[in-house]
């Protein structure tokens, strides 16, 4: 038996959308973040090696 109800509420769509979109804006700061990390460590291991 599912909880989910028969009839959806009016703004049901909206709401899954502003959540998907919060979803990808964090996802995407995230990676930025990872991105920029990285950009420094083999920047660091660079100048090591030489």
């Amino acid at each position: 038996m599912s909880n989910i109800p028969k009839k959806l509420p009016k703004d049901y769509t909206d709401l899954l959308l502003e959540i998907k979109d919060r979803v990808r804006t964090a996802q995407y700061a995230a990676l930025k973040v990872v991105n920029k990390e990285l950009v420094g460590l083999y920047w660091d291991i660079g100048h090591l090696i030489i």
